[in-house]
């Protein structure tokens, strides 16, 4: 499963992300570091297209794509020292999803982050830097000691060195060029700089839409940058599904924040959604873009993936069009693929496979 690490400095409104994100509102407070220990919840993925498609199947259970969140302590504990229990949470993290605070408001003191997002953003990206630096540090010297007596050992030396200089310079990994080797390398220490992160802009209501990126020029040219109202995303995600809308509308709240963190976070690490169904069951799952059909088979069950044959394939938006998957297959919408096909973004895949 997809997992996904809420961070910040405190009182930013992390814990009204994750609540938002979970329909959770437990733990929301008003004080600097409310948040003590490290909670787990599922973002359900918003997928229209999934429930029509289980709608024409008559399918008896429809389960959609989901993600797993964290909301932890504050990345900084008081002082500013690096919280050591955060970094070890979002070091297992694929993405991170940053929340920076640009509202003002007496009953949510701003002490603990100020309400520049900008200053923030340098904040958070120096910590990870750090938290990097100081990983490195630890490691570097067993290395160094590995590649005298092993050559083999060399190029991992060599890359953690240089991991370890950008680091050290408050660089972030992710903005520097990395052979899939060195990527490897990297891999097993899990830098925080070097994960894709969303930054999520706690606003005042009337901010949403209507102001320009303010952190832009601060953080990585190609991360998403999302403005939000967390306080009404939150009240909002507790509602029933007709208020909810009325609410996400009557505010201007889009889509509402699962669905909109939901894609940010799948277009960031380039995941692509696909979908099983049958009188069952319709599902939607995740694979990593460009992953062929045997490999999705294998997402389904490894069954599959091991006796593939051939996958059954059409577009869902098309099989919806035809009238379902048997009116999709007598009108020549689907096709058979082989282990090689290359998935795309919302296929509807039919696996044959003999064990």
């Amino acid at each position: 499963m997809v997992t996904v690490g809420i961070t910040g400095l405190s009182n930013t409104g992390k814990t009204s992300l994750f609540a938002a994100l979970t329909a959770r509102p437990e733990g929301i407070a008003s004080f600097p570091f409310s948040t003590t220990e490290t909670r787990l919840g599922i973002i359900r993925i918003v997928d229209p297209l999934l429930e029509e498609l289980g709608r024409l199947e008559g399918s008896a259970r429809i389960t959609p794509a989901t993600l797993e969140v964290t909301d932890g302590p504050p990345l900084q504990e008081p002082g500013g020292d690096l919280d050591t229990r955060t970094v070890g949470n979002l070091s297992q993290a694929d993405c991170m999803v940053v929340v920076l605070r640009a509202f003002t408001g007496p009953s949510v003191p701003d002490g603990g982050s100020g309400t520049d997002p900008r200053s923030q953003a340098e904040e958070v990206l120096l910590a990870m830097a750090i938290s990097d630096a100081q990983m490195f540090e630890g490691s570097i010297l067993r290395l160094r000691n590995q590649a005298t007596s092993r050559p083999e050992r060399r190029a991992a030396y060599e890359t953690v060195a240089r991991a370890s200089g950008i680091s050290g310079d408050g660089g972030l990994l992710r903005e520097r060029l990395w052979s899939d080797i060195e990527l490897k390398t990297l891999a097993d220490f899990a830098p925080l700089t070097l994960k894709p992160v969303v930054w999520v802009v706690n606003v005042e209501e009337e901010q949403v839409g209507g102001t320009p990126n303010p952190v832009e020029g601060v953080v990585p040219s190609g991360d998403p940058v999302v403005p939000m109202t967390l306080r009404l995303e939150a009240e909002a995600a507790m509602l029933d599904a007709r208020d909810q809308a009325e609410m996400l509308q009557a505010f201007g709240l889009g889509r509402g924040v699962a669905a909109t963190i939901s894609q940010a976070v799948l277009d960031t690490l380039a995941m692509c959604t696909f979908y099983t169904c049958n009188s069952r069951e319709t599902r939607a799952w995740l694979i990593p873009a460009g992953s062929n059909a045997r490999r999705a088979a294998g997402k389904v069950h490894s069954d599959m993936e091991r006796g593939f044959i051939r996958a059954e394939v059409g577009a869902a938006q098309a099989v919806i069009a035809a009238g379902g998957w048997d009116a999709a297959r007598a009108k020549a919408v689907v096709r058979v693929e082989g282990r090689d096909y290359p998935v795309q973004s919302r296929d509807i895949l039919q696996i044959r496979f003999s064990v």
